[in-house]
């Protein structure tokens, strides 16, 4: 019986495990090889009887058995190796913690090379910038010393056995003998391990970079790996760097958002205490520049900007004006104009809503603002971010910041939208304030003038009726009597303070200048302002359509009321003038008279009374130029210089 069938073992044909080795040899007498404890048996297809000439053939074949064996001993290796390396595959796939996993996945590939210890080392840098492979994981068969329960094997410098990292980072895997001397590898003994008697080291590289090796230790014996079992190893290995690879990716991740969430809560908290102290200084500051000033100032240190402006828009003067100015961390006045018409080039260019944008100011051309751009490069500006202050559907302002950087991700911080959103709130907070007070002011005017009306007004009315009676009875009939003269003089003073009061009553009246407009009502006050033998007012300027707002007529009206009362009632004239005249780019109103002046210079009677400086302000409010000329004995001359309005 042949040996195969007595012993149970898989025969191999020697033609297979040779690949042709003994062409001399006919393919039909080919023997069969078994096997089994170092014990060899052959046997041939053909009869027994046949035997003797055949082997005598190949006896020259019984030689090369044992490399046979050993190569079959190699492949059935390999073939574990691939299997283990498909096994430690799905594991680490499948692994909630692919550093968790490595120990199992060191066991697969140890029990399937038939070695004692597996170890990972990773590349890493230390502290000095150093670099060194560090003991990340290992598995040992029983009894096997670990290279874990020896500290100065934990981390190895790769200087001190550059030879053979050499090779390793050039993706090449090196077997190592004990004992073996290597020129330039003084910590060889180390990296070898505790009681290393062969060791093959195979490189971990992942999409070209070498990220650690995979060492595999005989401690029993000196075993030799054949190139077949050290392609599978490599394999293996890619199989453990492409998880570590994937868990570094994942650490990374998971690091950055961790960091993004880090910094957004810093970023967060940073504006939100921004935020607070500017609402408390909001709701503290009345001055709406000052409040500027200081926000301007905060977004200047947050964001690291060395200059900065706020621009605010100022309707009634139809310009648009810089508020607040830090050069250095300093507020200042800013060395170029303080304003431009709305018309001007920064107006038509950023005047509409629009998104936040950042300038590159080295290739900037085009002046926006006079004198603006030679000052950026003056300083050395590199980038400048202009964010517009958006209320509703109109700018209100912009927050202008300037670096010596670059700085294009600045418009998408969110602590400069809370800032930006602040500077718009304060600037309509502002606005709703003046308002307020301004309607507050018309109201009262209007209550007073109907106190005026229905009191005073009355009261002289009164009195002139009084006195109408009183001048039918037959002692004051004699004209030339002390009493009728005395009368007279009395009924006089009444008229007089009757017309006074009705004038206060038409010059706190709300919507003149509304209903009718400006000419009308002006030409309405000269007429009411004519005394019949005392004062004679006249209009000029007629077919003029100023194309002002009603607020702004609305004022000069009141400077125009305001400077006839003053006439009237101090400088006795007999001849006043309204003038409205065109000059240009500019309308001009004017009150002359040519009663008796002023004693004492405008400016001196301005801080005694009420009437000057309330001109004043009502000409400086709407963006008008405000003077006032008067000479003893010459009279007066009252003007108000009024900006066009752009088309």
């Amino acid at each position: 019986m042949p040996p195969s069938q007595e012993r149970g073992i898989r025969p191999v044909p020697l033609d297979q495990a040779t690949q042709g080795s003994s062409p001399g040899l006919p393919q039909a007498a080919l023997p069969v090889f078994y096997v089994l404890e170092r014990e060899i048996f052959m046997s041939t297809p053909v009869a027994e009887p046949a035997l003797a000439p055949r082997l005598a053939a190949a006896s020259d074949i019984i030689p090369c058995v044992e490399e046979l064996t050993h190569v079959n001993e190699s492949l059935h290796r390999q073939e574990g190796l691939l299997a283990a390396s498909a096994k430690a595959s799905r594991l680490l796939l499948e692994a909630p913690d692919v550093n968790g996993a490595i120990p199992k996945v060191l066991r697969l590939i140890g029990e399937a090379a038939h070695v004692d210890r597996v170890n990972v080392m990773l590349a890493k840098s230390g502290p000095e910038g150093e670099p060194l492979l560090v003991l990340a994981g290992e598995w040992t068969a029983e009894g096997v010393p670990s290279h874990i329960d020896d500290p100065e094997a934990h981390a190895l410098d790769e200087r001190e056995i550059a030879a053979v990292t050499a090779e390793l980072r050039a993706g090449r895997s090196v077997c190592l003998n004990a004992g073996d001397g290597i020129a330039g590898c003084s910590s060889i003994t180390r990296f070898e391990g505790i009681g290393t008697r062969s060791k093959a080291v195979v490189p971990i590289v992942v999409a070209g970079d070498f990220i650690g090796v995979v060492g595999l230790d005989n401690t029993r014996q000196h075993r030799a790996i054949e190139s077949a079992e050290l392609a599978a190893l490599e394999t293996a290995a890619s199989v453990i760097g492409a998880a570590l690879h994937r868990q570094r990716l994942l650490d990374d991740m998971r690091r950055e958002r961790e960091r993004a969430v880090e910094e957004r809560a810093t970023e967060l908290a940073k504006a939100n205490a921004v935020i607070r102290g500017n609402l408390e200084r909001l709701a503290s500051e009345p001055d709406l520049n000052s409040f500027l000033g200081h926000l301007l100032l905060e977004a200047t240190r947050q964001f690291g900007a060395v200059s900065g402006a706020v621009v605010v828009s100022r309707d009634s003067l139809q310009e648009w004006r810089i508020a607040a100015h830090v050069r250095d961390g300093h507020l200042e006045e800013p060395p170029y104009p303080i304003s431009v018409p709305t018309g001007s080039p920064f107006g038509n260019r950023f005047g509409q809503p629009h998104e936040p944008m950042y300038l590159d100011v080295t290739r900037q051309e085009q002046e926006f603002w006079p004198g603006m751009l030679a000052f950026d490069q003056s300083e050395g500006h590199v980038g400048k971010v202009v964010y517009p202050l958006v209320f509703g559907s109109r700018n209100v302002g912009f927050l202008i910041l300037r670096f010596r950087r670059k700085a294009e991700d600045v418009p998408h911080s969110e602590l400069l939208v809370a800032l930006a959103q602040q500077a718009t709130l304060a600037v309509q907070l502002t606005r709703l304030a003046y308002q307020a007070k301004e309607a507050a002011v018309l109201v009262e005017r209007a209550r007073i003038g109907q106190e005026i009306h229905d009191g005073l007004a009355q009261a002289f009315t009164g009195i002139l009726m009084q006195l109408g009676a009183v001048e039918e009875t037959p002692p004051c009939k004699n004209k030339s009597s002390t009493l009728a003269v005395t009368l007279q003089r009395i009924r006089d003073l009444a008229r007089d303070g009757l017309a006074e009061a009705r004038r206060s009553v038409m010059a706190l009246r709300l919507d003149q200048t509304r209903r009718a407009g400006l000419e009308l009502a002006l030409r309405q006050l000269a007429d009411r302002s004519t005394v019949p033998g005392g004062v004679t007012s006249t209009f000029e300027g007629g077919g003029l359509a100023t194309g002002l707002k009603p607020e702004h007529e609305h004022e000069l009206l009141r400077i125009a009321q305001e400077a006839v009362s003053n006439a009237v009632r101090h400088a006795r004239p007999q001849h006043i003038r309204i003038t409205m005249a065109d000059e240009g780019e500019n309308w001009t109103m004017a009150i002359e008279d040519d009663g008796r002046g002023m004693g004492q210079s405008p400016e001196r009677s301005e801080r005694h009374g009420f009437g000057l400086s309330s001109m004043r302000q009502r000409a400086g409010d709407i963006g008008g130029e405000w003077r006032i000329e008067s000479r003893p004995g010459a009279g007066t001359r009252v003007s108000v210089r009024m900006q066009k309005r752009k088309a």
